[in-house]
């Protein structure tokens, strides 16, 4: 059998020079509690939110807010045009967090703990108009709580405990994260309901730890594993295993329930499917989240095709090979198969038939992301990463 490794690793999106690599995959994070709009919609909690589903960790744009950073209208997608359904602003549009005023902890996670300057907290004016795009004079531009960073690398979560101002109903929390050694900041904005039933902080019960993403069509005879990792190591215990059957269990949005369903069958501990406003997690087609218990010390979830030998290819170690990697139509893989290993110069055959070429470094690290925006001839970004041939 031929594995193929895809790993939870979402990066955000945007053209590199060799500068900027090493800044934009080393810092990223976000408020997962109370969630963060971004992070709402990760959870299913908030529809129609465009490719921030993917990556609520990278809204990043330059700091140094309110007298920069994102302009007026961008602030919830932090100016960034692939997360601009974010920016959409009704009173109803989106799910809110209950809490009071007064004290209250709120928690950031890193994918990427970077040197930090400082945190700060804004909150909407008395009067503010929810019905209006988010703009500075929304907001009450003393920020409400600040901690310092101290230059400091923080843990991998961290928490603070801020007193909110004395609020009534809908307002917006803006949580920003000034990097100490970058010129870019993190945005995230919290719809609360201030004086709703519940407050007093709010605790996440379940904690995601990646994703089991639809990337690829399977074919009988294959099958997928889901491998869970804790600090000292993968926990084998937990790993689940699906083969696939037929045809229609391999399509990409029917095996990702599938494989959700046998997680939930077998543990308690860990749940893949979608969390909603109650607390349950169900199984659907196409993509779906992986959480793990809080305090079951599991880290994250690496999910694993392993595809059945072709019998008539002499025992080949690449049964999708089109011919190698040279010139012409030729190919070394069909995407997204072996992507871990892929580097500048490789070719996949995409989904729409076509061949693509790995771009040199540094573009070429984005060959090997598992995001949909960077799958080749189809992501809004695949360009990025790739070369038409």
């Amino acid at each position: 059998m031929v594995e193929i490794s895809i790993r939870n690793s979402l990066i955000g999106a945007g053209l590199l020079s060799a500068a900027l690599l090493s800044q934009q995959v080393s810092a990223h994070g976000y408020v997962v509690s109370p969630e963060s709009r971004g992070y709402a919609c990760k959870l299913g909690q908030n529809a129609d939110c465009g490719a921030i589903i993917w990556e609520p960790q990278s809204l990043e744009a330059p700091k140094g807010f309110p007298q920069s950073g994102p302009a007026d209208g961008r602030i919830a997608s932090a100016g960034a045009a692939h997360f601009a359904p974010l920016d959409a602003q009704t009173a109803t549009r989106w799910s809110k967090r209950n809490l009071q005023p007064g004290s209250n902890r709120f928690t950031w996670r890193f994918t990427a703990n970077h040197s930090t300057h400082t945190w700060r907290y804004f909150i909407t004016r008395q009067g503010w108009n929810p019905n209006l795009p988010l703009s500075r004079s929304s907001f009450d531009l003393t920020p409400f709580c600040s901690v310092e960073g101290n230059y400091r690398q923080p843990p991998m979560e961290v928490t603070h405990t801020c007193n909110v101002p004395n609020r009534s109903g809908y307002h917006v929390i803006l949580a920003v994260w000034d990097i100490g050694d970058t010129a870019n900041a993190f945005y995230n904005v919290i719809d609360v309901n201030v004086g709703g039933t519940g407050g007093g902080g709010t605790t996440t019960t379940w904690q995601d730890i990646g994703d089991i993403n639809p990337l690829a069509d399977l074919k009988p005879g294959d099958s997928v594993r889901a491998r869970f990792f804790e600090a000292a190591g993968e926990n084998t215990g937990l790993e689940t295993r699906i083969t696939i059957n037929s045809t229609d269990e391999g399509r990409k949005a029917t095996w990702t329930k599938l494989l959700a369903e046998a997680i939930n069958r077998e543990h308690t501990d860990v749940k893949a499917g979608r969390l909603d406003a109650q607390g349950t997690i169900t199984p659907v087609s196409g993509r779906n989240d992986v959480y793990v218990l809080s305090g079951a010390g599991v880290q994250r979830v690496e999910v694993s095709i392993e595809a059945a030998t072709n019998p008539g290819d002499g025992g080949t170690d690449n049964p999708d090979n089109g011919g190698g990697g040279g010139g012409g139509g030729t190919y070394d893989h069909v995407y997204p198969q072996n992507i871990s290993s892929y580097k500048a110069g490789t070719r996949v055959l995409a989904r729409n038939g076509k061949v693509y070429e790995c771009k040199p470094f540094p573009y070429s690290g984005w060959c090997t992301i598992p995001a949909w925006q960077y799958e080749p001839g189809a992501g809004p970004n695949w360009q990025d990463a790739w070369i038409a041939r």
